[in-house]
């Protein structure tokens, strides 16, 4: 059990640096103060189910670009929302290569929604994004061309990332703040303004709580 744990521990802590055990009670929503929460353990049907269609849609505007991606992913290609202890990711492409990448790290991330995360993990030292040890998000988008060439690869450096929507079929998430290029040094020198919306529908899983 050690191991496994070490191993998924050491996925999660990869995936920040891209740039882009509960009891098996209850497998159903549960809702507090009348906000819908996901329950800390998915159903049995939820992960033993077929893959399905995700669809994923992206309203932003980057640095004065308009960014829209609205695709119904296909389950061959192996896209999933990795759910963790402690965290969510995923990382979803386009049939025309744009890309939406989001990382959010909270011990508290199953309770309730809606949960504003106001820590950027770009803008930590370098030092202190692994292990992370704080309530924080990264996100990502990445434009392209109508060939698929990228256009802007841009990372949300200051503001807020909130988590509106969190239940077995649909993840809804709002931001807006500033953003720097992938890849760039003195990223606080090369701020843009970065905002739009996130929602992920009929979503599949990777659970490697445990």
């Amino acid at each position: 059990m050690t191991t496994i744990k070490a191993k998924i521990l050491i996925l999660f802590t990869f995936i920040i640096l891209l740039p882009s055990c509960g009891n098996d009670k209850s497998d159903t929503k549960i809702k507090t103060n009348n906000v819908e929460e996901v329950s800390k353990t998915p159903s049995k049907k939820k992960k033993d189910q077929t893959k399905k269609n995700t669809i994923v849609k992206v309203d932003a505007t980057i640095n004065g670009e308009k960014i829209i991606i609205d695709q119904i992913i296909d389950p061959k290609l192996n896209h999933v929302v990795v759910l963790a202890n402690e965290g969510i990711r995923f990382d979803y492409k386009d049939m025309n290569k744009q890309s939406v990448f989001v990382n959010l790290f909270d011990q508290k991330i199953y309770q309730n929604t809606p949960n504003t995360f106001t820590q950027q993990i770009a803008a930590l030292p370098r030092e202190e994004q692994v292990p992370l040890k704080v309530k924080g998000s990264k996100l990502s988008i990445l434009s392209t061309d109508k060939d698929g060439l990228p256009l802007s690869h841009s990372e949300l450096f200051e503001g807020d990332v909130v988590l509106l929507e969190f239940t077995d079929n649909k993840i809804s998430i709002r931001f807006k703040g500033k953003g720097f290029p992938v890849g760039s040094n003195n990223k606080k020198n090369k701020l843009f303004p970065m905002q739009g919306t996130i929602v992920l529908e009929n979503y599949n899983i990777y659970d490697g709580r445990f």
